[in-house]
């Protein structure tokens, strides 16, 4: 008896110690505790082992062979967890999760209430519950790779990668498809049986294209017979087959042109033409647009970008408008330039550009004041092309640039072909010194610097003397520039600067600064003045040959800081008043350079009377010349900064205090020259600038005294005073005060929104259309956005992005200057600019932008313009009331960039008015 039970209890044992051989031949279980029923995360491998494998080491079978994983077989490892419990069942092989259930494994992942995972059939099978209330819960998020796909049910096989799925939401590039019954291949295909195909985010879509059939492949999405509808109401838009291209990178392809009608240019084809994606750095699109009437225009663009290399863009627009109107024709051939070039590298040499010129009369004949409202108002355009070289072992750095200046108002344009700079970095010689009484040196230091130029100019204006130029032909005061620049007349030299320097403290608060200061002028040619009786007027002849000159200034300057606090008692809503002055006193000495032979300055009789002037030979040229008379001035400044600081009413504890500043700087300052014979005291200049409530309201104010007294000359049948004489004889010596204000200008700007308002950095980038980048292309790296497609179209369309989160804002300037000269007739110029928007509804919002001008007494360029968020489309109306411009622009489209081509839009533009 006792023998059969010992045999029956090792038949026991040994059954028991076999299970767990058998448990590790499917699968290796790695745990770091016991199951538990709330929470259990665990990773498994699957695996294979093989006695005879283990112990055969010398099998001939390379290692390489052995250690890569059997085809069909899982390769990685699977991580999962569920919320509520695991079951794992070793003899049927299946894992099954409930409870917010999650697997990774390698690029898939799994979410859902319920998972079940087949090792043996490699099937992993997901769904969702029903809460009491009958709503879905926990429905099976598959994600593979970068792609999302939100499901009711799903049947994934590891080894196929195939996959069953009913009831699928997806978005791939900006699109989304829903579908009952989905099917997808080892090839990453779909086939989606009753598809829903759209832009618009909602599960009920705004709009959407119905289709039986759908398969959605890599680059491209096929559709059977669809139809496009709006909600749930069916479009006669029916369509027997169609392909939405959906590439992940970019491809070439046709642009697709617009159509319309002009009242003078006839029906157009407009913006068709080739995009080339030639690679990942360079892109190519020209585009070209054709009118009935005759008229056509081509453009080409370019985009360029190496990471941390350089980026750019080039641009040129040709526009050829042929007008017929009645039996006379108008031909105008205008075109446009525009390159940007910025470096991105640290090292020694960087090229960078920002070029925009054109024809003057681009921006009249063609329509920007909606595309671009600042371009269209803008009459000053200018152009840099910029070489920087830092050499390594040397502190200088050279700097070569081309300029370029237009006026498409009055056609002058102005270049300096080239402009050339070296700098030296301040030295200090003495730096090494030893010795506190040797500070002065220790901090003495020099630079150098070496300017030259070019300049050329197609302005025909001649050089302003004052007197009658006998060898100069009159020119018509309207005459106007020509395109051909003038280089005979180029204003060409160089100048040479090395400023020495030092500073040094004295009794402990005073800052005393000496300088000296060497130019040395560099001219190809230089003027030499005749008087001719007979014509009472003055030759002036151009000596072409090399000429130099040179000047030297010195002096020192004192300045410190005092600080002044009034406290006042703790009860008193002020608390303190502070009062910080800065004032500054200078001496600087210049030799007089008119003296002596040969020297720059010539007396030259004027008229038959015998008066005289003095003129330099270097009139007017590129850097000036030596100052004539000698100079010994003394300037004087005192600036001023005043703030309070009050209880803070905000603050529940009542100790709490802010600070008010009544003025952020309030300035003043003059000379007195002793070494001039007359007019020793100069003009003094004051300065303030102030702002209330928290910056919303700033004014600044600057203005000059003239301290003498004029006397009258003539004066016209109004009595206003025509010709007047400034007299050597203060103001207040005849009781009229400390002089006469002689220029002043006061600005005034409000910018108004709700309290609480906050941009973020997004919406603070709908300013971009303020940048100072002329050309339209240089990027803005603290823009906060997370695509650079995103910041290209913002750039391009500034006016498309509306910020509906601030109910309105409100922005006001003002101006005034104003310019008496003693007893003349006085000049004013005021101007008036408004901008804001404000919220119709939550999702409407109107934005207006305009201005007055005083002189002409009528409002400027004004743009009115409403924007409707219609969620996944989005509506823009802009309109131009009144002047050459009048034009109104309708576009309603998607928001997503995938179908912008799908849009309504009416464009009428300004020639329609005219």
């Amino acid at each position: 008896m006792r023998s059969l039970i010992t045999t029956v209890l090792g038949f026991i044992l040994t059954c028991l110690l076999i299970v767990p051989v058998i448990g590790q031949d499917v699968l290796l279980l790695d745990t770091t505790g016991p199951l538990d029923s709330i929470k259990s995360q665990n990773t498994f491998i699957k695996q294979s082992i093989d006695s005879i494998a283990s112990l055969n080491n010398g099998d001939t079978l390379s290692k390489e062979l052995l250690s890569k994983p059997p085809i069909g077989e899982i390769a990685t490892t699977i991580n999962y967890h569920a919320k509520d419990s695991i079951l794992f069942d070793l003899r049927s092989n299946n894992l099954t999760l409930f409870g917010d259930s999650h697997i990774d494994y390698g690029e898939i992942k799994l979410d859902a209430d319920e998972t079940k995972v087949n090792m043996i059939n490699k099937i992993i099978t997901s769904s969702y519950r029903l809460d009491s209330a009958g709503k879905k819960q926990g429905k099976p998020v598959f994600t593979e790779k970068n792609t999302i796909y939100e499901t009711d049910f799903i049947i994934y096989n590891f080894n196929t990668k195939r996959a069953q799925i009913k009831g699928v939401v997806t978005e791939q590039m900006g699109a989304y498809m829903q579908g009952d019954d989905v099917k997808k291949n080892e090839q990453d295909e779909m086939y989606i049986i009753d598809a829903k195909y759209s832009t618009c985010n909602l599960s009920n879509p705004h709009f959407h294209i119905q289709s039986q059939k759908l398969k959605v492949a890599k680059r491209n999405v096929i559709s059977g017979p669809f139809n496009l509808k709006f909600r749930e109401i069916w479009t006669p838009i029916w369509f027997p087959f169609g392909m939405f291209p959906q590439p992940k990178e970019k491809t070439s392809g046709i642009l697709v042109p617009t159509y319309g009608e002009e009242t003078r240019r006839g029906f157009y084809l407009r913006d068709g033409g080739y995009y080339w994606f030639l690679n990942e750095y360079i892109d190519l699109r020209a585009t070209g647009s054709i009118y009935s009437n005759g008229g056509f225009s081509a453009e080409l663009n370019t985009n360029y970008k190496k990471r941390y290399a350089y980026s750019g863009g080039f641009n040129f627009s040709y526009n050829k408008n042929l007008i017929t109107t009645g039996e006379n024709s108008e031909t105008s051939n205008d075109y446009w330039v525009r390159w940007s070039h910025k470096p991105q590298s640290q090292g020694n040499s960087s090229v960078s550009a920002s070029v925009s010129a054109g024809t003057t009369t681009y921006n009249s004949n063609n329509n920007l004041a909606i595309s671009d409202f600042d371009r269209s108002i803008n009459s000053q355009f200018s152009s840099n092309v910029s070489y920087s070289q830092r050499f390594s072992n040397a502190p200088f750095n050279l700097t070569m640039n081309a300029r370029h200046r237009q006026n498409v108002q009055t056609g002058v344009m102005t270049f300096s072909l080239p402009e050339i700079s070296l700098n030296m970095n301040r030295q200090y010689p003495f730096k090494q010194l030893n010795g506190s009484n040797l500070d002065i040196l220790k901090k003495l230091g020099f630079t150098y610097n070496f300017v030259a130029k070019n300049e050329l100019t197609n302005d025909p204006t001649p050089a302003n003397f004052p007197f009658n130029i006998a060898n100069v032909v009159a020119s018509d005061a309207n005459q106007e520039p020509q395109l051909a620049l003038d280089f005979k007349n180029a204003k060409n030299g160089g100048q040479h600067k090395i400023p020495i320097a030092t500073s040094l403290k004295l009794f402990k608060n005073l800052n005393l600064s000496p300088n000296f200061n060497f130019i040395e002028y560099w001219y190809l040619k230089e003027l030499n003045y005749t008087y001719i009786a007979d014509q009472e007027a003055v030759k002036v002849d151009t000596l072409q040959k090399f000429s130099r000159t040179n000047s030297w200034n010195t002096g020192t300057s004192l300045s410190t800081i005092i600080y002044g606090t009034k406290f006042f008692k703790s009860e008193s809503y002020v608390q303190a008043i502070r009062h910080v002055l800065t004032p500054s006193v200078s001496f600087s000495y210049s030799p007089d350079f008119v003296k002596g032979e040969g020297g720059v300055y010539q007396w030259v009789q004027k008229n038959e009377k015998g008066d005289s002037v003095l003129m330099s030979k270097y009139h007017q040229f590129a850097y000036g010349s030596p100052t004539g008379a000698p100079s010994k001035t003394m300037s004087f400044g005192l600036q001023n900064n005043l703030e309070i600081k009050v209880k803070d009413k905000n603050d529940t504890t009542g100790l709490g205090t802010k600070k008010i500043k009544l003025f952020d700087n309030l300035s003043f300052g003059s000379g007195y020259n002793f070494a001039a014979d007359s007019f020793n005291l100069s003009n003094i200049s004051l300065s303030t600038r102030t702002s209330f409530f928290k910056g919303k309201l700033s004014m600044n104010f600057s203005g000059t005294i003239d301290p003498y007294v004029y006397n009258g000359l003539t004066t016209n049948e109004e009595g206003i005073v025509t010709r007047q004489e400034r007299i050597d004889r203060f103001t207040w010596q005849n009781g009229n005060g400390l002089g006469n204000l002689s220029r002043y200008n006061t600005s005034i700007s409000l910018n108004l929104k709700p309290k609480g308002s906050k941009e973020s950095p997004e919406t603070n980038s709908r300013d971009l259309r303020n940048y100072q980048d002329p050309t339209g292309f240089e990027e803005n790296e603290n823009i906060g956005l997370q695509d650079e497609a995103d910041l290209e179209y913002i750039y391009k369309n500034p006016n498309e992005y509306v910020n509906f989160n601030i109910p309105w804002s409100l922005r006001l300037s003002y101006s005034v200057n104003v310019t008496q000269v003693g007893l003349l007739e006085s000049g004013i110029q005021q101007t008036m600019s408004f901008t804001g928007d404000f919220s119709l509804t939550p999702k409407t919002k109107v934005n207006f932008r305009s201005g007055y001008d005083f002189e002409k007494n009528k409002f400027t360029q004004t743009s009115v313009g409403i924007n409707r968020d219609l969620h996944c489309w989005q509506l823009s109306f802009n309109w131009i009331p009144f002047g050459r411009n009048q034009s109104f622009n309708l576009v309603i489209r998607p928001k997503s960039a995938l179908l912008q081509d799908l849009k309504l839009q009416k464009r009428k533009s300004f020639q329609d008015f005219l």
